[in-house]
């Protein structure tokens, strides 16, 4: 990977220079302000007010309800992610990754799997959001860390559908579209270089870019780009983890609950990523296009998460603890884990597409749209996890382990170890490796007509049919690292023959500067030489384990709809019905008795179809030239994430007295919802906006977990004789309902109501969104009923803008209130992330039409990122994430 030397930046200076920038520059634009003032109506708006106008030109002529974001220049996106952006839309909130990292997105208060994204007119195929680890959840949420946003040219957010929709996103639909080579005139060229700077490594990372377009007489156009990036993500934690009741851990007979997880984590990412696009647009007459779109993006990481340790969850005594309404602020305990652990995921990801969209008006009555496409993502993934635990004469959980919380931070220490030092201490507890492949592929043909009218109300008639195959793969295998009888954990290497520090820091926390880690490297030489196991150990294949996290998930959709157009003088309406027929066969594995000897594997197959009713209606209506009502009415359906289908089934059972047992639901039904939106857009002026809208979500079909009995025969565990016995199982469900209800507002106006001269160049965009849920899940305390996982019941967004053609700066701050970001964490219970806000700057400066120099901080204030666990604001661990300062230069011709 590519190393630039590491160089500091004094972000007060830098402010100091951006400020200078602005005001040297704005002296001279007022100096000329009134020679320019009689052609300030024929020079093109370009930049940050370009983009925010053309987004609020597309709103304003939708019948539906949407948001757009537009890219400022040729492959110059507002941020560098798209999903960062998206968080400037109302309604829309942000889900980060473990370093701060735009990952996923939430829309009107429902978790990414609810939102449908479309790149150039089909499914963008994903592997899902990962969790804190970055591990493929396998679902129907889109991660947007692998595509670029240079690479696109325009962003739209659909509230509410229409029935030539595809289905999908019973939140909304997010749609991504590369440059279409027509749209610009004659030839161009773009080439933009960037530094990114990473405060926490102190070090800079490359990112570069090109867009070509050539356009030859407005009837055949072609245009490629490309996006590289090499960038080395940090952040450093500091948790509780996991609070319990002390009589659960083994930790005396009260009920008071103790932290059970405390540690440190170090989050360590190395990604390199590269995108590219090529279209062909031909246009032989007025009546005929053609469009052919292609996309490639590839991406390779490596990434450590390193945890030091020490869970209380061990026999040992309870020297002494204080407690106060149940929780225990302090505490003491001997025999507790104290353990240096490194997860290490190594990630190779590719997505390819390619689509085919035909648009042929046949006369002034009819247009036939065939399109074709073709989409794949996969990945390949190696999880390994190595744990050392700290040992004195041969025996594991020396001395005593303390802790006493302050605040948002549990402190914690050992009598025999700080992690900083002592590596030789560590000795080998487990090794686990976990290669997997996940891949999702899809083929969709569409064929859409329009037959339209002249005299009358009704415009046209659209109706349509489309055909989706889709495949969705998890192959995964695990083995593990163990002794051989007869070697003791003191012959085998310890941590002090793999070890290396890294510096740490969370500001406010009692944590040592610097940890011990496990070098995966030093590792793959020292404990697997030549690939084999180091003297005194052998490697277990783990077959059960691999298996009951392998399926396969065959997903064929047919869908017919129709949808009638109207213009009444100053009403626009749109009503239609969308059919869908669903086809699923899902494969997984029945695993009997899973890590024993007597383990079993038997192949499972299942189908399931279903068909649904989907209609819908949009209403926009001029009050007058500038103000606007909307309505609209619709049913919307989600699929339950894939890995939910898979048969895949895992049966514990001891003796002829039974067990226990999990399998998943091949024949779970889509979520559907109800959707009631009114809105109001006032258009006071040019370029401004004042806009309301509420909107109603009546769910039904969530999915909770049930609990069943059957009576089932396995292999006895003790010799293997097949009994039957019933198993206590659990299962995924359908049957929860729920509802979402909100308001969203949003404010944009250029100030022109400050003092002439460059205070016109000023700008704002506001936004906030209110939103609240109820669900009737199972069980009584189930904190999901008061507040689905993603929803933030208060969010907003402010922009400030100055533009004055050659001198753009943007200062934007995104804010969420305290949501819970997953219902059962790595570690099975629940996480809530407490309120948090980012505020972001960016600026460029157009030297002239072809240079220009740019600059972006991402985190300008330094934000920690606050996680409690469960619903009672306890600790659960302070992030401290990165600022990262973007700098560079682009040039066009």
């Amino acid at each position: 990977m590519i190393k630039i030397n590491k160089f500091k930046l004094n972000l007060f200076t830098l402010a100091l220079a951006s400020s200078g920038l602005l005001v040297g520059h704005s002296a001279l634009a007022q100096a000329s302000n009134e020679d320019s003032e009689s052609q300030l109506e024929v020079i093109e708006v370009q930049g940050v007010r370009a983009s925010l106008n053309r987004a609020l030109g597309q709103k304003r002529e939708a019948v539906e309800v949407t948001d757009s974001i537009s890219a400022e220049d040729l492959g110059k996106f507002p941020d560098l992610n798209i999903s960062e952006s998206l968080q400037r839309v109302p309604g829309v909130t942000l889900n980060r990754n473990s370093n701060g990292e735009g990952q996923a997105i939430n829309l009107r208060g429902l978790g990414p799997q609810f939102t449908r994204v479309e790149v150039n007119g089909m499914s963008g195929t994903s592997n899902g959001s990962g969790g804190r680890f970055s591990t493929s959840s396998g679902g129907r949420g889109f991660n947007f860390e692998l595509l670029a946003a240079e690479l696109f040219s325009n962003v739209t957010v659909k509230k509410t559908p229409t029935a030539k929709q595809t289905e999908g996103g019973m939140a909304g639909v997010v749609t991504l579209e590369t440059p279409k080579p027509l749209s610009y005139e004659g030839t161009k060229f773009t080439v933009s270089a960037q530094g990114n700077y990473s405060e926490i490594l102190d070090e800079v990372d490359p990112r570069g870019s090109l867009f070509f377009s050539h356009n030859i007489d407005n009837t055949l156009g072609f245009s490629a780009s490309v996006a590289y990036s090499d960038t080395h993500f940090q952040s450093n934690t500091v948790e509780s983890g996991v609070w319990r009741p002390m009589n659960v851990v083994g930790r005396g007979d009260s009920d008071d609950l103790i932290a059970n997880g405390t540690r440190y984590y170090i989050f360590d990412e190395q990604r390199d990523t590269l995108g590219s696009t090529f279209s062909a647009q031909y246009r032989p007459t007025d009546n005929l296009e053609m469009l052919l779109s292609v996309l490639y993006a590839t991406s390779d990481s490596e990434r450590l998460a390193n945890r030091n340790d020490m869970p209380v969850e061990n026999p040992g005594d309870t020297v002494s603890f204080s407690s106060e309404n149940g929780i225990v602020n302090s505490a003491t305990f001997t025999g507790v884990q104290q353990r240096v652990g490194t997860n290490y995921l190594t990630t190779d990801e590719d997505f390819t597409q390619v689509t085919f969209d035909t648009k042929w008006e046949l006369n002034d009555h009819w247009q036939i749209r065939p399109f074709i496409g073709y989409s794949k993502r996969d990945a390949k993934r190696q999880f390994d996890l190595y744990s050392f635990r700290l040992a004195e004469n041969g025996e594991f959980d020396p001395g005593t382990v303390s802790y006493d919380v302050r605040g948002d931070f549990v402190d914690f220490q050992s009598s025999h170890t700080d992690f900083t030092s002592n590596p030789e201490d560590f000795l080998f507890n487990v090794f686990i490796l976990r290669p997997s492949v996940d891949e999702d592929e899809e083929i969709t043909g569409k064929l859409d007509f329009s037959r339209y009218f002249y005299e009358g109300a009704l415009t046209s008639i659209d109706f349509g049919f489309r055909y989706s195959e889709r495949e969705k793969t998890r192959v995964q295998t695990q083995e593990r690292l163990q002794r051989l009888p007869g070697t003791s954990i003191e012959d085998m290497p310890s941590l002090a023959d793999v070890a290396m520090t890294m510096p740490f820091e969370v500001d406010g926390s009692t944590a040592p500067s610097s940890q011990l880690v496990a070098d995966p490297r030093l590792i793959q030489n020292v404990f697997y030489p030549q690939g084999d196991a180091v003297s005194g150990a052998f490697i277990r294949p783990l077959p059960g384990f691999g298996a009951s996290e392998s399926w396969q998930v065959n997903e064929d959709t047919f869908n017919a709809y129709i949808q009638a157009n109207f213009d009444f003088e100053h009403t626009l309406f749109n009503v239609g019905l969308r059919v869908v027929k669903t086809d699923q066969t899902a494969t997984g594995n029945t695993v009997e008795n899973q890590f024993q000897p007597t383990e079993r594997i038997t192949p499972i197959t299942v189908s399931n179809s279903y068909t649904e009713y989907l209609p819908s209606a949009n209403l926009r209506h001029e009050l007058n030239d500038d103000l606007l009502l909307r309505a609209a009415y619709s049913v919307t359906l989600t699929r339950p994430d894939l890995p939910a289908l898979a048969p895949s089934e895992t049966i514990r059972g001891i003796d002829e007295g039974g067990g226990t047992g999990a399998k998943g639901n091949p024949e779970l039904e889509p979520f559907t919802s109800s959707n009631f939106d009114f809105g109001v857009e006032w258009y006071f002026e040019e370029e401004a906006l004042l806009a309301a809208n509420i909107f109603y979500k009546d769910i039904e079909g969530l999915i909770d977990t049930t609990s069943f009995t059957e009576v089932r025969s396995f292999p006895r565990q003790s010799d293997g004789v097949i009994v039957s016995a019933p198993i206590i199982f659990t299962q995924p469900a359908n049957g929860v309902e729920a509802s979402v209800k909100g308001a969203e507002f949003a404010f944009q106006k250029p100030f022109t109501f400050l003092p002439q001269g460059i205070w016109q160049n000023f700008g704002g965009l506001f936004n906030l969104t209110v939103t609240d849920s109820e669900a009737d899940f199972n069980t009584e305390d189930d904190v999901r009923s008061s507040g689905l996982p993603g929803l933030s019941k208060l969010s907003y967004n402010a922009s400030i803008y100055y533009d004055d053609g050659a001198l753009d700066m943007r200062l934007s701050y995104a804010w969420r209130e305290r949501y819970l970001a997953q219902f059962s964490d790595d570690f099975g219970v629940p996480r809530f992330i407490d309120d948090f806000g980012q505020l972001d700057l960016s600026a460029n400066y157009r030297v002239n039409d072809d240079l220009q120099f740019q600059m972006q901080i991402l985190n300008l204030t330094n934000e920690q990122m606050i996680n409690q666990a469960t619903s009672r604001y306890l600790p659960y661990g302070v992030s401290e994430l990165d600022r990262r300062i973007l700098f560079g230069v682009r040039y066009s011709f």
